[in-house]
């Protein structure tokens, strides 16, 4: 204080009113510069407690300050009481200056820890002044490496070690390229340990959901040509990588040690993600086909997306401006896009809207937080990953229902809903590479007269005959047996080894009757017939003999005057495999002649030959 009062006598003699300004200053803030700090007791810190330390802020510092300077008063600074529980500054406000003091009344050491709840602080050095009028200097945050007393945690965060009845004063000069809030707590160990465990588990689980996404869509994007599976794979690897450096856990993990500065990491991903979950919104709704305004637009937004993904080869004022299109106006953008296209109706925009809502929720509560309008709350440093994580989970349901769906169409008829054939030679391969005699007959239909209706009353009327057919057969073969269309008017049915064959063959007797009754189709009537072949397994015919064989029986019936069902007996035909099989009809009275009259028989009389359609 001494010098200084010199310094300001010596300038008065060539510049008095300039000196005597300059007095003035100095003689208002030298008491607050060599008051004592605000002192927080460690012995009154329970095991279990974390409380808000009181400590004085001086902010718009110089960043050229000797840090010696500022704590023997030399350079002094405004250092006052903050007006809020959470102190918030702007990035443009200079170095922000802390201090506080710690005394220990106790008549053993004390422990705790300074924490400063905020991961996205660049630089945070921590001067200690020691008992014999030292300084120790320790360094954290998420551009610099661990120094000193420093802890590797997630947020700045420093250890505190105090001898019986000693006070000590602490300065932390906080450098900053982002918004600047301070939570400050002084931590016991006990509670510390509870704390980073707590975290680490939220983290954890938050960006390893995120991976889970992210597989799953990988997953989905082998497998497919479109577009939109890979910019979602892109969107949920990026999600994942800003959960994992925004929550600190890379720096807590990994860059410890390391002068990265993860803040940059931080702004490029969150871009990252708008830039990708933009270009699948465009890829999933063909929106260069429905909507291409819109959808120039929205590819603007992820180019300004991609220009803060590459920010570190950028001049800073142009990785800003992008970042704040990318992240500020992006989410509006895409909100309003989606909102007109689901008054539009394009088919998928309402669940992508639904998808987006929390993130654009998250992100308004967090820029609105820039201007003190939304409170500081713990769960702010969860909003944003949650909320990516939310649509994740979202999107992540919708492509599995569209994957679902798409699979469910290339494995079944769509007309019917019946399998396909496609579906057929799967279980084919299954059951040939991997023997499960799941089934014990094959059914082979055909309609009889089906091409005149569609020949004179068009494909309309034909497919109206053709959907009644599957309702009718779910309703013959619920739950007995695997459906399939194979093209046309041919359908095949491979029943379940539990039924008996008087089962079997009273179903197909059951379908006959059943497909006889009329068919409406405007104002006409429809009744088409039915020929029916059936075939039992054995023990040395597979799947797919048994399927040849009922189609032989099938064909039988064709030649044989239609409108009846076949039953081949591979036993007796293994029997007489070197015999021409000869047709008969059953005696009047006997057992085949009763059934044949209930359904329409005829059997056994049919041995392999070429496949013809009568």
């Amino acid at each position: 204080m001494h010098n200084i009062l010199t310094s300001l006598l010596s300038l008065a003699r060539w510049r008095r009113p300039r000196a005597f300004a300059l007095l003035l200053i100095a003689l208002s803030s030298a008491p607050l510069a060599m008051a004592a700090p605000p002192a927080f007791d460690l012995a009154t810190l329970e095991r279990s407690s974390a409380v808000p330390i009181v400590t004085e802020i001086a902010p718009q510092a110089d960043s050229s300050l000797d840090p010696r300077a500022v704590i023997s008063g030399t350079v002094p600074l405004p250092f006052a009481r903050p007006t809020a529980m959470v102190p918030q500054y702007k990035w443009n406000d200079g170095d922000v200056w802390i201090r506080y003091r710690l005394t220990n009344s106790s008549s053993e050491p004390r422990a705790a820890k300074f924490v400063i709840h905020f991961s996205y602080l660049e630089r945070v050095d921590l001067f200690e002044v020691l008992p014999d009028g030292e300084l120790r200097t320790s360094t954290a945050g998420s551009a610099a490496p661990i120094s000193g007393a420093a802890v590797a945690t997630a947020y700045p965060t420093f250890q505190m070690m105090l001898a019986p009845a000693e006070t000590r004063d602490y300065y932390v000069r906080i450098r900053s390229n982002s918004i600047l809030f301070f939570p400050m707590r002084i931590v016991s160990e006990s509670r510390f340990s509870h704390a980073i465990t707590r975290d680490a588990m939220i983290w954890s689980l938050i960006a390893g959901t995120a991976l889970a996404f992210a597989l799953y869509a990988a997953s989905m994007s082998f497998g497919s040509s479109r577009g939109a599976y890979r910019a979602y794979l892109f969107f949920s690897l990026a999600a994942a990588g800003y959960i994992m450096v925004s929550s600190g856990l890379v720096r807590a993990l990994a860059a410890s040690d390391l002068a990265i500065n993860l803040n940059t990491l931080v702004y490029a991903s969150q871009a990252l993600v708008i830039a990708f979950g933009t270009l699948f919104i465009t890829r999933f709704l063909d929106m260069h086909r429905v909507a291409p305004r819109v959808y120039l637009l929205f590819l603007t937004v992820a180019g300004f997306g991609g220009l803060t993904g590459i920010s570190l080869m950028l001049p800073e004022w142009l990785a800003r401006l992008s970042y704040l299109i990318a992240t500020g106006l992006g989410p509006v953008i895409l909100m309003a896009g989606l909102s007109w296209l689901t008054f539009r109706r394009v088919p998928g925009a309402r669940s992508l809207l639904a998808a987006w809502i929390p993130c654009f929720l998250a992100t308004m509560w967090m820029y609105l937080r820039l201007f003190n309008i939304t409170p500081y709350l713990p769960l702010n440093h969860f909003v944003v990953p949650l909320s990516f994580a939310f649509t994740l989970a979202h999107l992540s349901a919708i492509l599995g229902g569209r994957a679902k769906e798409a699979e469910l169409w290339a494995n079944n008829d769509m007309l019917t809903g019946l399998g396909n054939r496609r579906l057929l030679t799967a279980v084919l391969e299954l059951e040939a590479r991997e023997p499960t005699r799941r089934y014990g007959a094959a059914i082979a239909i055909d309609l009889d007269d089906f091409k005149p209706v569609n020949d004179r009353l068009g494909h309309a009327a034909g497919d109206a005959v053709l959907v009644a057919v599957g309702e009718r057969l779910r309703a013959t073969f619920k739950g007995k047996g695997d459906l399939f269309r194979l093209g046309g008017d041919e359908f095949m049915i491979l029943c379940y080894r539990s039924l008996s064959r008087m089962e079997i063959i009273n179903l197909a007797g059951d379908y006959l009757n059943a497909n006889r009754q009329p068919v409406h189709f405007e104002e006409k009537v429809l009744v088409i017939d039915a020929s029916i072949g059936v075939a039992f397994s054995d023990d040395h015919a597979g799947l797919e003999a048994m399927m040849k064989q009922a189609d032989l029986e099938l064909y039988a019936v064709k030649q044989a005057g239609r409108g009846m069902v076949r039953i081949a007996d591979q036993r007796k035909q293994e029997r007489r495999k070197t015999r021409r099989n000869i047709g008969f009809m059953p005696a009047p009275g006997t057992f085949f002649a009763r059934i044949g009259e209930r359904v329409g028989v005829a059997a056994n009389d049919t041995g392999p030959g070429d496949r013809a359609k009568g």
